[in-house]
Formats: C-alpha cells, structure tokens, sequence
C-alpha cells in the first residue's frame, strides 16, 4: 500500500507542519538517500561525483547513504554525509527497496524525502525546485520526478569549486543527450508517502514504474520536474550486473520479479506526469494522447527499446 498509515515514520521530536518551508530557513528541506555499489572498481569515479554533488547542497539537502557494502561508510564520513547500515538483500545479494525506503523514513529528519540513483549529479536547482513545489502547490502530499541528461563525465569534480561545477554545466548543456522519461533517477515524495512498498530490488526494471503509477492510483499529484531540476547521469556500462541491460530492467529475474510485485510494467502510467513544475509555477498536464510532452518523448523512448536491445 502506498500510503496506510501516514504519521507511522515521523520522528517524534520532529514537527514538519512546524516547518517554514521557505528557502531562507535553515534547516534543510530534503534528505537524499542512495544505495552506492561497493567501491574500489570502476563505480568509483561516478559515485564520487554524485555524493560530492549532493553533499555540496547542504544545508538544503541532507544525505543518507544505505549499506554495508565495501567503502559506503568511508565514502560517507569522507564527504561529511550519514550512513546508516542494515540494509537487506535478496537471495541474489541485490539490495532490496522495501528495507532501503523504511531506513530512509526512520532516520530522515525532513518534511520530504528523495531516493535518487548513486550515478546522478544534482546541482542547486533540485532544492530550489522543491522549494518552490512547497510553496506553490496546495498539494498534501505529492510525488515529483523529472528528466536526466546523459553525459560521459571522465574526472572527479570538486562541487566545493564553483568553476569546477559551472564547467560541467556547461558541458552538459552542449554535449548532453536528454533520456527518455521512461528513465527515471530520482523521485521526491512527502514524508507520509511510501511508507510501505514490495520489496522491489533496486538497479532492475518495472519498480520505477510502480512508484508513479500506484501514486495517481491513489490520486496522489505526480509533477514533473524536467524543466526545473538538471539531473546529470553519468554515462557507464553495466560490467557490475551479472546480465546486459535489457536483463537487467526487462528479462532477468529480478526485473520479472518486480514486475509481479508491482502488478505489471505500468510503463506510460508509470512515466507520465499529472502537474508540471514550470518557471511560472504549476501547470496541469493534458492527457496522455494529447499533450505535447508525451509525444516529444516518444522518439527518445523508442531510441532507448533499441539501445536496450542492442546490448
């Protein structure tokens, strides 16, 4: 269920109405939590950049880091981030969702919480951005996604420069390849939400999927974020997975296995929006088959069936 008892996760000397969430309070909005590889190999240079990128969001963004895998809690104390271990795996050794967001919702501290891949760089645009959905919507609860822009990244960036980030942006606007919305990396929910999910193993397919899809089943806003949060995916291959990419979101296993946990592959309901994050403010999305967003993604989701067969 997604939403079955909504004040169950909220610490008790924690009062999120008590909040002023306004981009002037000191206190950040949001906490990241990620499941990192184990470091020492090629993940290395990619997840660096992506926890230095977060870290250097503070105060606005508190980071969490989840497991016990080879080098996470060093990672964690070298670039000033929490890390918390216990978390479960399957029989494959794969980290399993359900324990990972139920980790998040005892230790985070904020009014929302962001699960976000550990290859994913994120700049100060995605605190402003949720800054402003706060203020602008009168939404209970929503659940926001957004975009991501390919983009080889081959050295270490030190987010604690600013020229050093102002050059990755740069590059990023003249050589990034924008993804297919099916590609989602991050999703920012209300606290209450998500509390409950299927043990869903992270890095294989379909489970992103239901994140949106059983949000507007229970009629809970989901606003796309696209044009308000750059999100940089570094580009690598998937030597750390047992099976190409096409077994590991469509064929394996585990992707099947997800895709009964979640009921199906919900892939357009699960990759569509109700709201949009403008630079003017919220704007309601039109349905599917008429709104111009969906079918300018349509090229890019075909690319991406191609891409996935080819390897």
């Amino acid at each position: 269920m997604l939403n079955p008892n909504p004040q169950a996760a909220v610490p008790q000397d924690v009062s999120i109405e008590a909040r002023e969430l306004t981009k002037d309070h000191p206190l950040p909005i949001v906490t990241v939590f990620a499941l990192p590889k184990p470091f020492g190999g090629k993940a290395d240079l990619i997840q660096r950049n992506a926890i230095q990128s977060w870290a250097a969001l503070k105060p606005d963004v508190e980071v969490i880091l989840l497991g016990d895998e080879t080098g996470i809690k060093q990672t964690a104390e070298e670039f000033g981030v929490r890390h918390v271990s216990g978390l479960r795996c399957n029989e494959h050794g794969t980290p399993l969702l359900d324990s990972a967001f139920r980790l998040a919702h005892q230790e985070a501290t904020t009014a929302y919480l962001a699960y976000c891949n550990c290859d994913v760089i994120l700049t100060s645009d995605f605190p402003d951005a949720i800054h402003q959905l706060a203020r602008e919507s009168h939404f209970p609860q929503f659940v926001a996604f957004g975009q991501r822009t390919d983009l080889n990244v081959d050295r270490e960036i030190d987010f604690q420069q600013p020229i050093q980030a102002e050059r990755l942006r740069q590059e990023c606007q003249a050589k990034g390849v924008p993804a297919s919305n099916v590609c989602k990396e991050y999703f920012i929910f209300s606290r209450q939400l998500y509390q409950h999910i299927p043990p869903f193993a992270v890095g294989r397919g379909n489970w992103d999927n239901w994140m949106i899809h059983s949000a507007k089943k229970t009629k809970v806003p989901v606003v796309n974020m696209s044009k308000m949060v750059t999100a940089i995916h570094q580009s690598h291959d998937y030597s750390h997975a047992s099976l190409n990419r096409w077994g590991c979101y469509v064929s394996g296993s585990e992707a099947k296995e997800n895709r009964r946990l979640g009921g199906g592959s919900h892939i357009i309901s699960g990759s569509t929006a109700t709201w949009k994050m403008t630079r003017n403010g919220l704007k309601k999305e039109l349905p599917k088959l008429i709104s111009p967003s969906f079918w300018a993604d349509a090229p890019r989701f075909i690319r991406l069936v191609f891409d996935l067969l080819a390897r």
